[in-house]
């Protein structure tokens, strides 16, 4: 039976988690167990009173362009050792993909173990992830302290302001979210520091780690900072609901009109709400897309070709600004993606 765990039920689904991923302390399986759970939701295929299968919904409130959208982070999809290879996974990944389109959902991300897993579902990769340290002019340029409890609402102004200056697409800080995270950290033995120029925050930065502390995240001016080898692939994501999707994207500035109207065909093997012909119009500020049943028509009463054909993963890539298809060259300059995804979160 596939369906999703209730309140205390939850706590059924850890013996499958601790089995999985024995990589995890106890300590962030208590957080996560403790924390994650108060707002996730969780879908098991269980057999006999037993999770055989899992995989877990985690929301967060994204910032897409100048808008804010509830986006689920799909984690802790695994399959008890004794029943892989039976289609579990499959099943639950559709059911979700299914449940989040009805929900209206713009899109879904999630950190792949193995890339492979998730092509069949249409993910494609949406962010690297570059990590950073601080310069020695940043060493000394800074006075560090760790963050306290009082001083969580000021450092997640600071990472909005931060993010929205370089990115379209992040989660959006909070006290809750900053709360969260502090705890995240010390299950790991870490902690959140404030940096400090004189009295200005100017920066925030944090370590975790049980065996060997690494550095999980550090935000500041690129003056004081420095890459650390190359920019890895690390989140993958796919559009839901192309019509909920497309609210967030916008024509390109300077384009004439009459150029301001596409007819799409997209494929989607799983959701068919979003497979099919659709016609796509664009403003300045948003855009809209309406699906046609049978035949596009065009101006004369002929029967309309497509504009662009694309599977939804192709379509995913374009307008989180990925990549290009090739497919879509002749609409890059009708077509405004979002610009810069930042996704670094761990659960």
């Amino acid at each position: 039976m596939i369906h999703y765990l209730q309140g205390e039920e939850k706590a059924r689904s850890r013996k499958l988690w601790e089995e999985a991923f024995p990589e995890d302390s106890q300590a962030f399986r208590d957080y996560y167990y403790t924390e994650k759970t108060k707002d996730n939701e969780i879908l098991v295929l269980e057999e006999q009173g037993k999770v055989m299968s899992m995989l877990h919904r985690n929301p967060y409130d994204l910032a897409l362009g100048k808008q804010t959208a509830k986006c689920d982070y799909i984690v802790g999809v695994a399959t008890d050792k004794e029943h892989r290879r039976k289609g579990y996974m499959r099943q639950l990944m559709e059911r979700a993909l299914k449940d989040m389109n009805a929900e209206k959902m713009p899109f879904c991300f999630l950190m792949p173990a193995f890339e492979a897993l998730y092509l069949p579902f249409d993910f494609t990769y949406i962010y690297k992830k570059q990590n950073r340290v601080l310069t020695d002019k940043g060493l000394s340029a800074f006075k560090s302290r760790e963050a306290t409890h009082g001083e969580l609402k000021e450092a997640a102004a600071y990472m909005n302001q931060w993010l929205a200056k370089r990115y379209e697409v992040y989660a959006k800080r909070d006290f809750a979210y900053m709360a969260r995270l502090k705890k995240e950290l010390e299950s790991e033995n870490g902690c959140m520091e404030l940096l400090y120029s004189e009295n200005t925050l100017a920066g925030i930065k944090a370590r975790w780690g049980m065996e060997k502390p690494e550095e999980r995240m550090l935000f500041c001016e690129e003056s004081y900072a420095r890459n650390t080898g190359e920019a890895v692939p690390c989140i993958m994501g796919r559009i839901v609901n192309f019509a909920e999707f497309v609210r967030f994207i916008r024509l390109q500035k300077g384009v004439k009109a009459g150029h301001d109207t596409i007819l799409l065909e997209l494929q989607d093997d799983i959701l068919q709400e979003n497979a099919g012909l659709w016609r796509w119009t664009l403003t300045q500020d948003a855009s809209a897309a309406e699906k046609i049943s049978g035949t596009a028509v065009g101006k004369n009463g002929e029967k309309a070709e497509p504009d662009i054909r694309l599977t939804v993963s192709e379509l995913t890539a374009w307008l989180l600004g990925y990549a290009l298809p090739g497919a879509a060259e002749k609409w890059a300059h009708v077509v405004r993606p979002l610009t810069g995804v930042f996704l670094d979160e761990i659960v």
